[in-house]
């Protein structure tokens, strides 16, 4: 018997294109295939790929098509295919008749019984060589009807009786998924927190993500969140006749567990199991179509697409009516169990019907008092300061109580800041804004009273360390900015949300400070809390991705490589495009704009933070905002897309920081320098550099510092300075910065502008050449007129060396810093000077000492 009786064979996960080709020389050979999936898994894809292939190769292709209209109708099918060589195959007396051609059948589930028969007969008698396709039901679909009569029972087991080879199509994963969207050509405008949202959405499925990123693609083209317009799927569109195909086959209680889930987000897991079927509940989970995140509550969060689409197909009434006796249950058991997702719920209630008609007075006030601090809660997490007041003064009226009275103030606050009056956190520089399930007491844990008053007390001293520190480092101190941060640090009894963030800020600002060590004591001391195997009590996906920002801001500031961080960010946008909401989006695209700079990949950082600002620009304070969109200019201007970086530049509001005043000037510098305007660039550096003259913020300094060299500026005390600097700071581009500014000529000086730049750039998974957003290709610069041939530069001859050491230009750039297209001019036009054929050619000249260096006198 052949081995594919009993080993069904997968293909590859990511499309099955690559194993096309391999499967059509086996059909070609004689050997039949039967291809097996559930909905959306490419099947239909992958028979095309083989027909194609078949077709490439000289043979023939027949393809059948099975429709439902035809089912009951003898030889229905193969009559439809209108193709000779199967004519043959209804008279069962001509039974050895040899079809030419390879036979290729998709859904044979709606093949009539008489075209399943002659087929199934064709193939055992080896007159028939076929490509044949089936559906398979995924976990808890409901099961098929008995339609598998003894004909089409036939064709599915023609691999248990070694007539065929199986393979198995399995439901997309995470990482397949990423890597099939970048097959997309549409997929380049999405940013990556939307990228992440189609993946889960998408649930396994090939034709759901195709049909998802078309739709992303269009709204994001029209300037809409495509995250956002999912919400409203025009019917009968395209995705959503695959929507209602992908939900057909799942059971009434999924149904009803993901609907309901959907309006009581963030419900926890034991109440989930109260309200809703428990297996139900499981198996869903474990298939993902809940996440559950890793707080103790394991708060559920459903596939919004799924979830909508189950709605839809149950009716809003009978949801409506799930979640009412979800709030009539709690409240009469109220005293067993509690759920601040369900309590919202009946706070939005008795907001809309008033007191009057909610039947609200008949609780006592006690309760009424708890379900307003849960709603106000939650409308302050997602930055809806209107309705965080009107539900805390509805509590406030039922009882007066600590909490409730802070949430009413917060809203007023909140309120006035919409209205542009001034408020105590202006002058800060860090995310001020705090997810009240970060809160003691917050969503999640049983509101019997007032908050406790030590976790208070001691969250309120570090808050008010951090504001200092932050303010000292807007003035540039960043030496005592890290010695108020370290004392928020050493702080005991705050909250591990608050913990973190001290943590988080005493690494950032040593980083400034120009003590890396020390930075990377207090980073692992974040990463350990992001590793805990259950998320600390009140840590949520904002704190997360606000400490995973700052430790990526300060591997750039510090020249460190951030890949590691930046591979984190990417674990965490997967875990935020499922717990998620729009604060949380826009923290992530905040921190993948800063990743995509230090990678050297401008458009893509400039997607990134527009993306990210267009969904909930207030979760991002104005200072770190601006900060991250100067970052951004500086690399498009690096790029040399100088409109791009001006338009940033001129959006922005003049700032009274000193932090921001120097890093518009750094900016400015970069602009001018790329547009070759090297006094203008030679002023700005310097107007940069006195901003941070006799300030303890090396990071900072040392930058201004070599720009000023690099730029011909410096005067012999700044470069004195600048060694100086590189020897007493541990920071990564500390002694980087001293061997490249030894190693340009004055030749060198103001040219190129990207060597300029004084961070490493971060290695990131690649995408498609033919798709990547930076793939411009620039000519490489002609002979610097005026240098005698066969005098290199000393950047020059470094590269020819590397070069001869069989580096690759991009691994050159890597080394020193730069990109791979100064690099790529370098070598041009030392090949130029020297006469060199080809890039070996000059490094070995280079290396046996033919060429010299013009730095160095002729002997």
């Amino acid at each position: 018997m052949d081995s594919d009786r009993t080993t069904p064979r997968p293909a590859s996960r990511s499309g099955a294109d690559g194993d096309a080709a391999a499967w059509a020389a086996r059909v070609l050979g004689g050997r039949s295939l039967l291809v097996a999936g559930p909905r959306g898994s490419g099947r239909s894809h992958l028979l095309r790929a083989i027909g194609a292939e078949v077709e490439r190769r000289g043979g023939e292709a027949i393809t059948v098509r099975p429709a439902s209209a035809l089912s009951t109708r003898p030889f229905g099918a193969l009559d439809a295919t209108l193709h000779p060589a199967v004519d043959a195959m209804r008279d069962s007396s001509e039974g050895d008749a040899v079809v030419d051609g390879v036979l290729i059948v998709d859904d044979i589930e709606l093949l009539d019984a008489a075209s399943a028969h002659a087929i199934a007969r064709a193939v055992a008698s080896r007159t028939l060589t076929a490509v044949l396709a089936f559906r398979t039901a995924r976990p808890r679909d409901l099961a098929f009807a008995d339609d598998a009569d003894e004909a089409r029972r036939r064709l599915r087991n023609l691999w248990v009786e070694g007539l065929a080879h199986r393979v198995d199509l399995p439901e997309l994963n995470d990482e397949d998924a990423f890597g099939l969207l970048d097959a997309f050509p549409e997929a380049g405008v999405l940013d990556s927190a939307t990228r992440a949202g189609l993946v889960w959405r998408a649930d396994g499925s090939r034709a759901l993500l195709r049909h998802l990123v078309l739709h992303a693609a269009n709204d994001a083209d029209a300037g809409r969140d495509p995250l956002d317009a999912l919400r409203t799927i025009p019917p009968h569109s395209r995705l959503a006749v695959a929507l209602e195909r992908h939900v057909a086959e799942m059971p009434v209680a999924d149904l009803e567990s993901l609907a309901g889930i959907r309006r009581l987000p963030h419900l926890e897991t034991a109440t989930a199991t109260r309200l809703f079927d428990a297996d139900s509940i499981q198996s869903l989970v474990a298939r993902g179509l809940l996440h559950a995140d890793p707080s103790a509550e394991r708060r559920l969060t459903a596939n919004d697409l799924v979830a909508q689409e189950a709605q839809r197909r149950l009716g809003p009434s009978r949801i409506d009516a799930l979640v009412a006796a979800a709030g009539r249950r709690m409240l009469a058991e109220a005293d067993e169990w509690w759920s601040p997702s369900v309590a919202v719920t009946v706070a939005q209630r008795w907001h809309r019907l008033g007191s009057d008609l909610s039947g609200e007075t008949a609780h006592s006030p006690a309760v009424r008092s708890r379900i307003a601090l849960d709603a106000a809660r939650e409308a302050t997490r997602r930055g809806d300061a209107a309705h965080a007041a009107a539900y805390a003064a509805r509590g406030v009226r039922a009882a007066e109580i600590p909490p409730l009275r802070s949430e009413a103030e917060s809203g007023t606050q909140s309120d006035a800041a919409a209205d542009g009056r001034t408020t105590d956190q202006g002058d800060d520089v860090g995310l001020r804004r705090r997810d009240p399930r970060s809160l003691p007491g917050g969503e999640g844990t049983t509101h019997r009273g007032a908050t406790a008053p030590d976790h208070v007390l001691a969250d309120s001293l570090v808050e008010e360390l951090l504001a200092q520190s932050a303010r000292e480092g807007a003035c540039l101190d960043w030496t005592a900015a890290a010695e108020t941060a370290g004392r928020a640090v050493a702080h005991s009894g705050a909250t591990p949300a608050m913990r973190l963030r001290a943590l988080v800020s005493a690494g950032t600002a040593e980083a400034f400070a120009g003590r890396w060590r020390q930075a990377q004591v207090s980073y692992r001391g974040v990463e350990r809390t992001l590793d805990a195997r259950q998320s600390p009590d009140g840590l949520v996906a904002r704190d997360r991705l606000t400490a995973l920002m700052f430790m990526l801001a300060g591997h750039q500031i510090a020249g460190a490589d951030g890949t590691d961080v930046h591979a984190r960010l990417e674990r965490e946008m997967a875990r935020t495009a499922r717990e998620g909401e729009g604060a949380e989006l826009t923290l992530a695209g905040a921190a993948a704009a800063i990743a995509f700079a230090g990678a050297g990949r401008a458009v893509e950082s400039r997607r990134e933070l527009t993306s990210a600002m267009s969904r909930t620009p207030s979760a991002v304070t104005d200072p770190d905002a601006v900060m991250i969109e100067l970052g951004v200019a500086d690399e498009l201007a690096l790029a040399g897309r100088l409109d791009e970086a001006r338009a940033i530049l001129a959006r922005l509001e003049e700032q009274d920081a000193p932090l921001l005043q120097r890093s518009r000037l750094y900016v400015q510098t970069t602009l001018f320098a790329a547009e070759g305007s090297h006094d203008a660039a030679r002023v700005a550096a310097r107007a940069t550099a006195e901003m941070t003259r006799g300030r303890p913020a090396a990071a900072l300094r040392i930058r201004d510092l070599f720009r000023l060299t690099a730029l011909g500026a410096a005067s012999g005390d700044e470069v004195d300075e600048l060694t100086r600097l590189a020897a007493t700071t541990d920071l990564p581009l500390a002694a980087e910065v001293v061997r490249r500014a030894a190693a340009r000529s004055t030749e060198e000086n103001g040219r190129p502008v990207d060597e300029l730049r004084l961070h490493a750039l971060w290695s990131m998974r690649e995408t498609p050449p033919a798709t990547h957003p930076d793939a411009v290709v620039d000519l490489p610069r002609p002979p610097e007129p005026g240098v005698p041939p066969g005098d290199l530069t000393a950047r020059e001859r470094e590269i020819a060396l590397m070069a001869d050491e069989g580096l690759t230009n991009r691994e050159i750039a890597a080394r020193l810093f730069l990109s791979v297209r100064t690099v790529e001019s370098h070598i041009y036009q030392a090949r130029a000077k020297v006469g060199a054929a080809s890039r070996v050619e000059l490094g070995h000249l280079v290396a046996s000492g033919v060429v010299r260096d013009r730095t160095r006198p002729a002997p």
